[in-house]
């Protein structure tokens, strides 16, 4: 999701280019990418503050971390707000990563997998162009920095569900991302992001990336596989539980079982038709300690006589109910009929 979320904001900025430059008609996807990969190998640092702010289903958060890089691969980070996780540093130097939660005075210590070279996706560009209707807003002043302001649009009103609108305020000189707002189906500001402080090629020393435990601090290590769930068989998910695992007689057309992953107490179904995907997630009641995401207003809804609730949020449906003890979460993109069917066939 990392790699995918850097990759997209490399084709707001790909897109910015083109825009302003005019050439659209006369650049590849190849060429655009090629062009940015130039632009952004000026930059050898970058420091900034970043501020979000988002608001879903009625609840609002704010977010403030201070944050640093250097190429190719060091980067610092230390939450400031909000008040109950201040002081979370996060600092990567080449192939480690250092993880303080002064919370619970512990360091994780991950060491990451080569990665290598991260190319501009040129696909990813091409759907991207297809997909959006772009367009050159205006040039406005950021932080003390010019920038451009680009708007996204998706052209396929379904895919408004997740953002009706997308705009970004691209830095004239550096062509860094320095803000994003990104809109609703109702033309509500969800989440605004903006990069604040903002220095480039300031010669960062690597002392900045040299982590020191704190004196008495517990030291955790993992490995970067050691964090992902393994994939398995539902045979392999039922004998690693500690509870039985129902599953629905009932799919749409297509839809078949994909793999299943145990995280903790829980359990996720994957189930697959091409590039759909649907997700069933198994729980003993209460044995997850963890507040479960917002829905908004849930509808509710009777599943084989007993009450759920089903929500739709940003393209994805969600329903949610407990049936004999346990916990079900199913989510995708079925509609609320089909999701209601697979629901009531898990027995």
């Amino acid at each position: 999701m990392k790699k995918q979320m850097k990759q997209i904001a490399a084709v707001i900025l790909v897109l910015a280019a083109v825009l302003i430059s005019g050439c659209t008609d006369q650049m590849s996807a190849d060429q655009i990418a090629a062009r940015m990969k130039a632009q952004h190998e000026s930059i050898e640092d970058f420091s900034a503050t970043m501020v979000m702010n988002s608001s879903f289903a009625g609840e609002t958060e704010n977010t403030r971390v201070t944050i640093m890089t250097k190429t190719p691969d060091k980067t610092r980070s230390e939450l400031i707000e909000p008040a109950e996780r201040a002081g979370t540093v996060r600092v990567r130097n080449g192939s480690t990563m250092w993880t303080y939660d002064p919370a619970k005075n512990q360091v994780l210590k991950t060491e990451l997998p080569d990665m290598g070279d991260e190319p501009f996706n040129t696909e990813l560009i091409k759907n991207i162009m297809d997909k959006n209707d772009i367009s050159y807003k205006d040039t406005e002043n950021l932080d003390g920095r010019s920038t451009y302001v680009i708007e996204a649009t998706p052209k396929d009103e379904a895919d408004r569900e997740f953002s009706s609108k997308t705009r970004v305020w691209v830095d004239c000189e550096n062509w860094m991302l320095l803000g994003t707002e990104m809109y609703d189906n109702d033309g509500n500001l969800v989440m605004k992001v903006q990069y604040r402080d903002v220095t480039f090629n300031t010669g960062i020393p690597d002392s900045e990336f040299i982590f020191e435990v704190p004196e008495g601090c517990e030291v955790v290590e993992e490995s970067f596989e050691d964090m992902m769930p393994e994939e398995m068989t539902l045979e392999e998910a039922r004998a690693n539980l500690s509870f039985d695992v129902k599953t629905p007689s009932y799919l749409p057309d297509g839809y078949e079982f994909d793999h299943a992953m145990i995280f903790g107490e829980e359990v996720s179904l994957g189930y697959s038709n091409g590039s759909e995907r649907l997700h069933l997630g198994v729980c003993v009641s209460d044995a997850v300690d963890q507040p479960e995401p917002e829905m908004g207003e849930p509808e509710i809804v009777s599943i084989n006589g007993t009450d759920g609730e089903f929500a739709s949020m940003f393209g994805m449906n969600t329903l949610r109910w407990s049936a004999g003890g346990i916990d079900y979460s199913l989510s995708g993109t079925l509609a609320q009929e089909d999701m209601m069917r697979v629901a009531e066939s898990v027995t």
